[in-house]
């Protein structure tokens, strides 16, 4: 099925470029109408396990709650490992069909992958905005052709509105793409599901990591191979490895697990280690910090907004696995500076919460719906 949906994405991919050529930037005028209330559309590119569909669907059911009408499209299924509120509606369009001439009337259209950008425009039914949370074509450019980079320039220079995650994101933007007019709202954490509470000691140090070997640029085997020589050195210690995908090599893992899963997993667990090399924002870190995990981490951007070297976290040189057991080995031997850290991670993931994040998110979709398209 994996290799139909990829020759699926090159013929879509073709369409599209075609379209794209004599593309211009959507033409918008200001009125003076003001709607408390929107109808907003988010085009999905894809809706199975991964932290952008996550934070696509929590703004989904937080905005709904608000009592705005959302409305979710993809070729994908209805996602169901998330508790996605039933009275959002979700439009799933066949492979043969072209995805945005199903987007209903409504007041905006989120893209929320470039691929979709230039098509949602097209359909001159609402302001569109680009919802920007990373990829390669921001951290890992070098894996792009010249075509492909020459698409996605396209696509940036013809949607007005675009906004994304982090301060890292946000230059990555600027850098790679020209556009220096993003407006940042950072994402945040559910504390109903990631929260702090003290917990009975374990007998031995829990780790925890998230990510799939499969993610390349998350370095997972890296993060595997320091805890082998931490305990190798004699620490005992249990690894709490939650993956959306099935390990290669046997090791035990938590492999898809729900939400809530994923929150007592963290709340048990002693050390958070991500050794990524780049990430647009790094919720899994934050998500840890909430939970009280002392945090050991790569700089690897999008982090930075919230990770204080020596303060909430200890951070660690990018693809180095000795500074990872070193700096590992410093929280394991320490415990008074382990739980420093983690009583300074768990206050700044206070900062990030949904209600202030969807409160900016509702205020800038409003000021946006104000336009409408010129045709």
């Amino acid at each position: 099925m994996f290799a139909n949906i990829e020759e699926l994405r090159k013929i879509e991919f073709n369409q599209r470029e075609k379209q794209l050529k004599n593309a211009q930037k959507q033409e918008l005028r200001l009125t003076n109408n003001f709607k408390e209330k929107l109808h907003i559309t988010y085009v999905m590119t894809w809706t199975e396990t991964c932290g952008g569909c996550k934070i696509i669907l929590e703004h989904a059911n937080r905005l709904s709650q608000k009592g705005h009408r959302i409305t979710l499209i993809s070729h994908f299924p209805r996602p169901t490992w998330f508790n996605l509120q039933a009275d959002i509606e979700f439009i799933q369009v066949p492979w043969d069909k072209i995805l945005c001439e199903s987007i209903p009337k409504c007041d905006l259209i989120i893209a929320t992958y470039w691929r979709e950008i230039y098509e949602c425009i097209e359909q001159q039914i609402a302001p569109v905005i680009y919802f920007e949370q990373g990829d390669f074509h921001l951290f890992d450019t070098q894996k792009m052709d010249d075509r492909t980079r020459k698409y996605i320039q396209k696509q940036f220079e013809v949607v007005p509105f675009i906004y994304t995650i982090s301060t890292y994101a946000k230059e990555k933007i600027a850098e790679e793409y020209k556009r220096e007019d993003i407006t940042i709202i950072p994402n945040a954490i559910d504390n109903n599901i990631f929260y702090f509470k003290e917990h009975p000691e374990n007998e031995k140090i829990n780790i925890a990591l998230i990510g799939s070997q499969d993610t390349e640029f998350k370095r997972i085997d890296n993060i595997l191979e320091a805890i082998n020589i931490l305990k190798t050195d004699g620490y005992e210690i249990k690894v709490n490895w939650i993956t959306p995908t099935k390990p290669h090599n046997g090791i035990d893992a938590i492999v898809n697990p729900k939400q809530q899963v994923i929150g007592d997993t963290l709340r048990k667990s002693d050390i958070y280690i991500c050794a990524s090399m780049y990430e647009s924002f790094c919720l899994p870190v934050l998500e840890a910090m909430a939970c009280g995990a002392a945090v050991v981490t790569t700089d690897n951007g999008g982090n930075m907004d919230f990770v204080k070297d020596g303060e909430n976290a200890l951070v660690i040189e990018k693809d180095n696995i000795i500074d990872i057991v070193d700096k590992t080995k410093t929280l394991l031997n320490n415990g008074s500076l382990r739980h420093g850290l983690s009583r300074n991670a768990v206050r700044t993931a206070q900062n990030y919460t949904w209600d202030k994040t969807i409160n900016s998110l509702e205020k800038y979709y409003l000021e946006i719906a104000r336009y409408e398209v010129k045709k």
